[in-house]
């Protein structure tokens, strides 16, 4: 019997730590990628490359996705050389969190045309998708995850069934990302203002690790990436962005009322417009740190 064919559309962030961790475990994988760059390493490493998504549905039974935007990802999928129109593919699993609405679109083209889909964000950034320790929220019809399950079991340490109809997935996750931005955002603010009263960042993070404040923002993040000065640890604000938004439409489209959410986003919009856009998300940070100084200004009436 031959070995499953799967593909792999998007090795960027998120896309080439999974890919890694497939080929190392074995599986027959086809990547492709706009940027002929990003799989260079890969197809060193054995990975099959192909042109198009179009070209890795026509060998690849199943394909995955890791886009960066709805755009893309509808593109991916419904575009002129999308995986709708290949001739092997049987399940679709798009990894990337692009909103209820989108799947819901997306599962419904391929449905007509008898492919099925597999609605799976992942949680767990870069090392976990390397390490196959990814948290992942699958949803679609019964069969199509037994199909791509033990697929999607090479990948991640938890893996969630969360039932039959694709984009159930996106809300949970948005929920997440929205609970998880809150926490970092509220460390953020607290290092900062501890700061300005003469802490030093390291004991007030100690502080917080030893009591209720402790979470993955202060037990890696901190010490990672604003203990480090390197500012580095996820993606960039516009992923940030992205997420935020998504968590006020799906509300929105669900009548569920918001306090916190709008908040964060205009925070998001400010450190974005400020320069910050295209930067690692831990330096809002340093944003936030900058209003810390304008506010001392203000009050000294512009005198440091």
């Amino acid at each position: 019997m031959n070995p499953l064919r799967v593909g792999l559309i998007g090795v960027g962030n998120m896309g080439k730590p999974m890919a890694l961790r497939l080929l190392e475990q074995g599986v027959d994988l086809t990547v492709c990628d706009r940027n002929p760059e990003a799989v260079q390493e890969l197809q060193r490493l054995g990975a099959k490359v192909a042109a198009s998504p179009l070209e890795v549905a026509n060998a690849c039974s199943i394909v995955i996705a890791s886009m960066p935007s709805r755009e893309a990802s509808l593109d991916v999928a419904l575009g002129e050389f999308g995986v709708v129109k290949g001739k092997e593919i049987c399940v679709y699993i798009e990894t990337s969190t692009i909103g209820s609405s989108t799947i819901e679109s997306i599962a419904s083209r391929l449905r007509d045309d008898g492919v099925g889909m597999i609605d799976a964000p992942v949680s767990g950034g870069p090392p976990g998708a390397r390490a196959g320790t990814l948290a992942i929220l699958a949803s679609g019809a019964e069969g199509d995850f037994e199909l791509g399950k033990p697929l999607l079991e090479k990948l991640a340490a938890k893996l969630f069934y969360l039932g039959a109809k694709p984009g159930v997935s996106q809300v949970a996750k948005v929920i997440n990302n929205h609970i998880s931005a809150a926490g970092r955002l509220a460390v953020f603010e607290g290092l900062a203002m501890g700061i300005k009263a003469g802490l030093d960042p390291k004991v007030l993070n100690d502080v917080f690790n030893a009591g209720s404040a402790r979470n993955y923002t202060t037990t890696d993040k901190v010490p990672a990436a604003i203990l480090t000065g390197t500012f580095k640890f996820n993606g960039p604000l516009t992923i940030g962005l992205k997420d935020e938004a998504l968590l006020l439409e799906e509300a929105q489209r669900c009548g569920a009322p918001t306090w916190i959410a709008p908040r964060i986003l205009e925070l998001y919009e400010e450190a974005a417009a400020a320069g910050y856009r295209d930067e690692d998300s831990m330096k809002v940070f340093l944003y936030m740190q900058s209003r810390s100084l304008r506010k001392t200004e203000e009050l000294n009436g512009g005198k440091q």
